[in-house]
This record gives C-alpha cells, sequence and structure tokens, in this order.
C-alpha cells in the first residue's frame, strides 16, 4: 500500500509526488517533467495532481511506484537561491541545469531509499520537449547509468520554431537591438504601477485565464527577471530550435536490432493541430521522416500523434485533466513493453 508523501509543498518552484511503499520488491519509476517557457510549474499543478490519482489507482500502482518530480526551469522565480543573478539563463543553460538535478535524484524514503530509480520517463511540455531531446542525447554519450525508459513530448516544439505563426511574430521583435531587455524593463515598470490584486483581476479578464492560472501570470509578472528570462530564452529558442539534429541513437529504426547494445527510449509525440508555435509543414515534415507507419509494428521510431480535440499548445491552462489521462494511458503501455 502506497500513500502521498507530499514534499517542498511551500516552495513554487518545484513539485514533487512521493509515493510511500514498504513493499521490497516494488519498483520504483521517476516521472521528470520539463515545462515550457515561460518556466513556471505552478502553471502545471493539475495536471500533476491529476496524473497522481490516475496512476495511484493504477492496477499496476502496488508493484510499479510512480514518483513524479518537475521544477521551474532557471530565472523564473524570485528565489532565495539566486539572489544575485543579474542576467537571465540561456537555453543551454536550462538543458545543463535540468540533465544536474535529474542525475541528483534518487528514491526518497522505504527500503529502496537514495537507490537510483529502475527507469525514467521524460515528459516535456513545448521546449521543454527539446531540453527532453538533449538531456537523452547527453546522457548517452556521457554513458550515463541512468535508465531512460521513454519520453512523451506535449506540443512539442522540437524543430524550426521561427517558422511557427508565432515564432514569424516575435523574430520580427528580436530584430529590435536588445529586445528582450528593454521590453522587460517597460513592462516591469508598467505592473508595477498597478496593485497585485488588480493586476491579477485585469489578467483573468483579457487572457480568460481560470484563477489558479492567473495567480501564476500575475506572480510571473511581478518577478524580478521572468519577463527578461522569457524573452531572452524565446530569442534562443528562435536561433537554436532549427533543423533536425539528432541521429538514430534518439530517433529509432524501421526494425529495431535487440541486439544493439543500446536501447532507444520510446518516444510519444503528442503535436496541437492548429499550434501557433509549430508550423503545420514543419509539423508534417518531421512526422513523415521521424515518425512511425501504421505498418512498422517492431520499428523503434517514435509514435506521433496529433490532437483531434482542440486543446491549446498551453495544455495546462484548461486542458489538464485530459491530456492527464492520456498520459497515464502512454505510461501504462510503456510499463507493458
Amino acid at each position: 500500500m502506497s500513500s502521498l508523501r507530499p514534499e517542498n509543498s511551500q516552495n513554487p518552484a518545484e513539485v514533487s509526488f512521493h509515493p510511500d511503499s514498504e513493499e521490497p520488491s516494488a519498483t520504483h519509476h521517476l516521472i521528470y517533467f520539463i515545462t515550457g517557457n515561460p518556466g513556471l510549474i505552478s502553471y502545471y499543478n493539475t495536471f500533476f495532481q491529476t496524473l497522481h490519482e490516475l496512476l495511484t489507482s493504477s492496477p499496476t500502482s502496488s508493484s510499479d511506484i510512480f514518483h513524479i518530480h518537475g521544477q521551474s526551469l532557471a530565472g523564473f522565480e524570485d528565489a532565495a537561491s539566486e539572489p544575485c543573478r543579474t542576467t537571465p539563463y540561456s537555453l543551454e543553460d536550462q538543458i545543463s541545469l535540468s540533465l544536474s538535478t535529474l542525475q541528483s535524484l534518487y528514491i526518497p524514503s522505504g527500503p529502496k531509499k537514495s537507490q537510483p530509480y529502475t527507469s525514467i520517463i521524460l515528459i516535456g511540455h513545448s521546449v521543454g520537449s527539446y531540453i527532453l531531446l538533449e538531456l537523452i542525447n547527453r546522457l548517452r554519450k556521457s554513458s550515463s547509468p541512468l535508465t531512460i525508459r521513454a519520453g512523451i513530448l506535449l506540443f512539442p516544439t522540437v524543430t524550426h520554431i521561427a517558422q511557427s505563426p508565432s515564432g514569424v511574430k516575435i523574430s520580427t521583435l528580436f530584430k529590435i537591438p536588445d529586445f528582450p531587455r528593454r521590453a522587460s524593463f517597460l513592462a516591469r515598470n508598467l505592473v508595477s504601477l498597478v496593485p497585485r490584486n488588480w493586476l491579477k483581476w485585469l489578467v483573468g479578464v483579457v487572457t480568460k485565464m481560470p484563477n489558479d492560472a492567473a495567480e501564476v501570470t500575475t506572480r510571473f509578472l511581478r518577478s524580478r527577471m521572468g519577463i527578461w528570462q522569457a524573452l531572452h530564452m524565446a530569442r534562443d529558442e528562435m536561433e537554436q530550435i532549427t533543423e533536425d539534429k539528432w541521429d538514430e541513437d534518439i530517433w529509432g529504426a524501421e526494425h529495431e536490432d535487440i541486439d544493439h547494445k543500446y536501447r532507444v527510449p520510446k518516444l510519444i509525440f503528442y503535436f496541437g493541430e492548429n499550434d501557433h508555435w509549430v508550423a503545420d509543414h514543419t509539423r508534417d515534415a518531421l512526422i513523415d521522416a521521424r515518425g512511425r507507419g501504421d505498418e512498422e509494428t517492431k520499428s523503434s521510431k517514435p509514435i506521433m500523434l496529433i490532437d483531434e480535440n482542440g486543446v491549446d499548445h498551453g495544455f495546462c491552462i484548461r486542458h489538464s485533466e485530459s491530456i492527464a489521462e492520456k498520459v497515464k494511458v502512454w505510461i501504462e503501455g510503456i510499463m507493458l513493453e
């Protein structure tokens, strides 16, 4: 029998669900989540809570224990650990920091305390999906002992983000010298003129966000460096997320070689139907080049799906429950392989 042991409940920059289990034979699996931009983990609270409840009620939950960990990307929170930071973090910084955190996580309690997880399932949203692929790539090249079993990429921006509808617009703004810093300075000055409660109300009215998402957005807008961090990182995304940069050790092959010493993690891509951060033609080109065909039953290539339910790119605002249900089904399928 496992029960939730809440952790970091007072830390908005981190979310951890660690079910306690005293079963020596239980296997512990880590679900490691990487956010999109803006990288505040609190946007995903409903998603995490729903996914945790679904997994703990699963028929396999007695033998497979699923731990969930996610944290805000660096620079988005007014954290005490970053009091002297005066410049934003790059996309490369975020990859390195995410990798460092992943390598530091061990089973926190029970008979297997301090041991590594049996397997790890990575989940990335938006640019978090790009970071996810880079984590797999770097762990492979370093011959890491970590076992990455699968990656789930939600509304992924992994190639040619500047060609997307929103990418085209923001790339034009980045032609203005020092745009991220200048725009954030102006925005922060304007936000400082508005009382916090009024700002939250205004965010809710303008964006039509539910109350919890409006609260997170208000905290982001009033943070010391959040806006600058988001724009600085977005510029990096436009410049770096271009051509497909990974090989078959990431993408897999049409016919899986069971004797190959490196097992390619299973990848599941879930694209939006009309995603303003992913151009349809670049999405379709990636699916044609890298996706698994219906006939490729023994293929190690990714499963690539397109949403048909009208879910927005920022699924965590209004569609957390439905996406958590899909992720739960995918995880159960992964565990059966």
